[in-house]
């Protein structure tokens, strides 16, 4: 063909006029070597967000109990005591990787010592996942009751909250007292859930330590409680909680936790005889803005479910990642990378993949970011541009597959993580170095995510927020 060849930047202003000009701010289409690829449309900004909550639009559905998720940082939390320093950044992506290395550890340790002597001791003891900073729900402990603010927590077990009278306790959020509740029980030592749980007794209490492997831990007594939401009549009498009174680790905004895992000690295990062992949530977009956590219900038509792996851990949720696309294509990753099942973990941020699959998912995704000059902040992240010179950047839509034919779109809030009070924006996947793989709950945000334990399965479903 005659005549000069049109520049990158003439390319990409073509490019960003179309998306721009576009009535839809979802999917964006465009010709890439003749094949078909999907865009987003990021607007960039450095400034901070108006500190203003937004209330999720989405409705119970019928038989369902739900809670409001909300950042712990956010105007949403009514227990909030700072807003998050720029500088939490990386302590952020330092906890995410404790948690993550944490992860691998404990399902290294179950694979190699498998016997049903290690799973009974390992429940009142063991070195726990970094337990998550981001999302807290409000629960009612007590007869009367009393709200207290837990980090919600899919890789932990036990719902536990910090106690009076307190010996070391986070400041600044509620502190429950047992000694004005009618309904609170201390375990007997004598009975057969200290028996089965119980690491030690005092003043004939049953006693329990859960310690995490970045020094945090929470120390105190088993006891049986009401556990209410604010909004339903009814109450979960006897619901087997942790009473702190000795806690440790960095505190802004919860009181404690909130298990939910697959292990009998579990919220969501105590209450599977109401729910029909089903629960669900949904991250929202932005720190601004409410999500929710939600048990029982019916199940919409529009989640898609891969079931859980017969091979994990037995209180993980773990399923079959197979595949991944950017830009509307698939990238040609072997099987082999995704041999051991995806944890799908509310409490990890960023998903880590294989280093076959995240190199090949880089690549590409370099590739079709090109016209952008690479950045290197001081973090792990490695796939980092600077948009100081822009105020909304077309980016390659990111897509993760899991058996049974379910396909996540990542919402284009999850695609790329920013740099506080900078225009740096990083691709907010990393590489793992093992060959398991953690779907993060960055990559999780607008998306309601089910958890059907007696059908054994994860369910995705787009628009879960609003």
């Amino acid at each position: 063909m005659d005549g000069p060849m049109p520049s990158k930047s003439l390319i990409s202003s073509v490019i960003y006029g179309f998306l721009l000009l576009s009535l839809c701010n979802s999917l964006k289409d465009n010709a890439v070597d003749g094949k078909r690829a999907y865009f987003h449309t990021l607007k960039i900004n450095s400034l901070p967000s108006p500190d203003v909550c937004k209330e999720s639009s989405k409705a119970l559905n019928e038989g369902s109990s739900s809670l409001k998720l909300v950042h712990k940082f956010g105007p949403c939390n009514p227990h909030r005591t700072s807003t998050a320093p720029a500088s939490s950044f990386t302590e952020i992506l330092r906890r995410d990787k404790l948690r993550v290395d944490s992860i691998i550890q404990a399902r290294r340790s179950m694979t190699l010592t498998n016997s049903a002597e290690h799973v009974k001791s390992s429940v009142p003891f063991y070195s726990l996942p970094v337990p998550p900073n981001d999302y807290i729900v409000n629960v009612e402990i007590g007869t009367p009751k009393k709200e207290v603010p837990l980090i919600f927590d899919t890789g932990s077990d036990l719902i536990w909250t910090q106690c009076k009278p307190c010996k070391v306790c986070y400041p600044k959020v509620p502190v429950f007292d047992p000694t004005k509740s009618t309904s609170f029980k201390g375990l007997p030592c004598s009975s057969e859930l200290c028996q089965l749980y119980g690491q030690g007794c005092s003043s004939s209490k049953c006693t329990y330590k859960t310690a995490y492997v970045d020094n945090s831990s929470s120390t105190g007594i088993y006891a049986t409680e009401t556990i209410s939401f604010n909004h339903l009549r009814y109450d979960f009498k006897n619901i087997l909680i942790g009473c702190s009174d000795q806690v440790s680790g960095d505190s802004d905004g919860q009181s404690g936790i909130m298990g939910l895992n697959r292990s009998p000690l579990s919220f969501s295990s105590q209450t599977a005889n109401i729910y029909n062992n089903l629960f669900s949530y949904c991250i929202p977009s932005n720190p601004e803005s409410t999500g929710h956590l939600t048990f029982g219900g019916k199940v919409s038509n529009d989640v898609k479910f891969s079931p859980i792996s017969k091979t994990s851990p037995s209180s993980d949720y773990d399923i079959k990642m197979t595949g991944i696309s950017v830009g509307g294509r698939r990238l040609l990753i072997d099987a082999s990378a995704f041999k051991i099942a995806s944890t799908i973990d509310s409490g990890t941020v960023l998903t880590r993949l294989p280093p076959k699959a995240y190199s090949t998912l880089r690549s590409l995704f370099r590739e079709m970011m090109k016209g952008f000059p690479l950045s290197h902040p001081d973090i792990f992240l490695d796939t980092c541009y600077d948009f100081s010179n822009y105020s909304t950047v077309a980016i390659p839509s990111v897509s993760v597959f899991f058996e049974a034919g379910v396909e996540i779109d990542i919402d284009v809030s999850g695609i790329m993580f920013q740099y506080p009070g900078s225009k740096v924006y990083c691709l907010a996947f990393a590489e793992l170095d093992d060959e398991v793989s953690i779907f993060g709950n960055f990559q999780q945000k607008t998306y309601t995510v089910v958890f059907d334990g007696v059908k054994e399965r994860i369910g995705f479903a787009p628009g879960g927020c609003n």
